[in-house]
C-alpha cells in the first residue's frame, strides 16, 4: 500500500529556525486543495540554534553547522516514521532578514565630457540593468536576488546628482541608477550546501515572496503594496508592485524599543509610587504626557535599577497593551489599572495607569513606523497604495496608528490554512505549503529506508 505524501518548507523565519509540513490526509490527494493536506510545524528551539547564524559574516563554525544538521534529520526522521509520509523530492526554504543582508550599489556609465543622454545611451543603460548582467556585479557574498531602481542617476557639470524617472535629453557627466543585492548569510549558505549534497532539489525563497502570497489581497495584489513585518530585534519591509518584488529592506529596529519603553515606564512608577495617585493630571494634558514621555525615556538608569527590575519582568503588560487611546475620568483612571510587576515578575501590590501604558506604547510603535516608512519612502518608487502588517504581539489598534502614519489602507495580516486562522503557522511556511501542494509532483522518497530529501544529507556529519 503507497505511503501518503508530505511536502515540507524548512523556514529560516523572524521567530528563528522551523519545519513547515503538509501532510496528505490520503493517498490520492487533489493538487492546490488545502483541504486534503494537514498543516502543521516544529521549532527548532534548542541552544545549538540560538543566534545562528550569528552576527559575524567572516567566520563560519563547521562543528555547529554540522550540528544543526544532524538535529534537523533526527526530528524530520522521527516525524516521518511517527507519521509514515513520504517526502517529495522538491523542498522550500524560506529565509527571513534575520539571515540576509541588503547592499545598494550605485552603477554607472561616465563620460568624457557633458553630453546629452541619447538613445543609445539609454539602449546600454538598459542592458546593464537585466538579471544576467546585474548578477555579474562583483559583491562579495551569494546573492540571493537583485532589484534595480527604475529612477536614474544623473551627474551635472557641478556634480550634483539628481534622480529622474526619463533622463531622455537631459545633460550629464554620468547617467546610473541603483542596484539592490540581497545576499545570505556565509552560515546559511554553507549549511544549504551540505543539504544539496543529496542531490534533491531545494528551492531557495525570501520569506516575503511566499508571505505575500499568502497574505495579500487581489486588489492589494494589483496594486502597489508594503508588507511590513515587525519582530524583536529587526523589522523587515519589502514593496511589491502589480505582484512583482520591487523592493526589500530591513532595519534593526524592532518591538524592543517597545520592551524597553515599557520597562523605563515600570521602574519609574517602582521609583516614585505616588505616581499612582499623580497620574490622572498627566492624562488630561497631551503637553505633559508628552513632557513625562520625553523624561521617562531619556533618563539614565543605573546598574542597581537594572538589577531591580529587567524589561523580562515586565513582558506579561505587553498582552494588555492598545495602540488606541481613550479619554480618561477621574473616576475610570482608578480602575483601569494593571498590576505593577517586581523582580521576577513578583506581586508588589503597586499599579500603573493603563491609559498611561497604552501612551508609552503608542509612541514606541509610532516612532517604529515612523522610522519604516522614512526609508521606503526616501525612494519616491517605493510609495505604496496598501500596507499588509505583519507582529507577533496583540497590539490592539495597531493598524489604526499605521494608517495615521503612512495614510493609506493598513491591514493586520491574519495566517489562514484552509479558511482557518493559524496562529501557529508562519506566513512564509503557508505560503511555501500552498507552493508545493499547487505543484504537486509524483515522485517521491520512499519511507522504507528513509531515502528523504535528509537521507544522505547527513551522511558526512557523524
Amino acid at each position: 500500500m503507497s505511503a501518503k505524501k508530505a511536502k515540507l518548507n524548512l523556514d529560516f523565519g523572524h521567530g528563528g529556525i522551523s519545519m513547515n509540513f503538509a501532510k496528505a490526509y490520503d493517498i490520492q490527494p487533489r493538487n492546490g486543495m488545502e483541504c486534503d493536506w494537514d498543516a502543521g510545524t516544529f521549532s527548532f528551539n534548542t541552544e545549538e540554534f540560538e543566534e545562528f547564524p550569528g552576527s559575524s559574516q567572516n567566520k563560519i563554525d563547521e562543528v555547529r553547522i554540522k550540528t544543526i544538521a544532524a538535529i534537523i534529520k533526527k526530528a524530520v526522521s522521527d516525524w516521518q516514521v511517527e507519521t509514515g509520509c513520504d517526502f517529495d523530492t522538491v523542498m522550500e526554504v524560506t529565509i527571513s532578514a534575520s539571515f540576509f543582508e541588503v547592499f545598494s550599489f550605485p552603477y554607472s556609465l561616465n563620460f568624457a565630457v557633458l553630453k546629452d543622454i541619447t538613445e543609445e545611451d539609454m539602449k546600454k543603460i538598459e542592458d546593464c540593468k537585466q538579471p544576467e548582467k546585474i548578477l555579474q556585479i562583483p559583491i562579495p557574498g551569494e546573492k540571493i536576488k537583485s532589484l534595480t531602481s527604475p529612477y536614474f542617476t544623473l551627474l551635472t557639470e557641478k556634480n550634483i546628482v539628481s534622480r529622474v524617472p526619463d533622463p531622455r535629453n537631459r545633460k550629464t557627466k554620468s547617467l546610473g541608477f541603483n542596484a539592490y543585492f540581497i545576499i545570505k548569510h556565509p552560515a546559511l549558505t554553507r549549511l544549504l550546501e551540505i543539504m544539496r549534497e543529496d542531490g534533491d532539489k531545494i528551492n531557495v525563497y525570501l520569506s516575503c515572496e511566499k508571505s505575500f502570497n499568502a497574505l495579500a489581497s487581489k486588489r492589494e495584489m494589483e496594486g502597489k503594496t508594503a508588507l511590513i513585518h515587525i519582530t524583536d530585534y529587526m523589522s523587515e519591509f519589502s514593496v511589491w508592485d502589480n505582484s512583482e518584488l520591487k523592493y526589500l529592506n530591513n532595519k534593526e529596529t524592532g518591538l524592543r524599543e517597545l520592551r524597553e519603553a515599557v520597562w523605563r515606564l515600570c521602574l519609574c512608577y517602582h521609583k516614585n509610587p505616588s505616581l499612582m495617585e499623580q497620574d490622572f493630571e498627566l492624562t488630561q494634558s497631551p503637553e505633559c504626557m508628552q513632557r513625562f514621555y520625553n523624561m521617562v525615556m531619556n533618563a539614565e538608569i543605573s546598574d542597581d535599577s537594572k538589577e531591580l527590575l529587567s524589561a523580562y519582568d515586565c513582558s506579561d503588560l505587553l498582552e494588555y497593551i492598545s495602540c488606541i487611546l481613550e479619554n480618561e475620568t477621574e473616576e475610570s483612571i482608578k480602575y483601569s489599572r494593571l498590576n505593577l510587576p517586581g523582580k521576577n515578575k513578583s506581586n508588589t501590590g503597586l499599579t500603573i495607569s493603563n491609559y498611561v501604558l497604552c501612551y508609552f506604547a503608542r509612541e514606541a510603535i509610532r516612532n517604529l513606523l515612523l522610522g519604516i516608512k522614512q526609508i521606503i519612502y526616501n525612494d519616491d518608487f517605493c510609495r505604496p497604495e496598501f500596507v499588509i502588517l505583519e507582529c507577533p504581539l496583540p497590539l490592539n489598534g495597531i493598524e489604526k496608528l499605521a494608517n495615521e502614519v503612512f495614510e493609506i489602507p493598513v491591514r493586520r495580516a491574519i495566517v489562514k490554512w484552509d479558511g482557518e486562522m493559524r496562529s501557529d503557522l508562519s506566513s512564509a511556511g503557508v505560503g511555501a505549503l500552498q507552493n508545493l501542494i499547487a505543484n504537486n509532483v509524483a515522485e517521491k522518497k520512499k519511507t522504507a529506508v528513509f531515502q528523504t530529501l535528509f537521507g544522505k544529507m547527513f551522511s558526512k556529519v557523524s
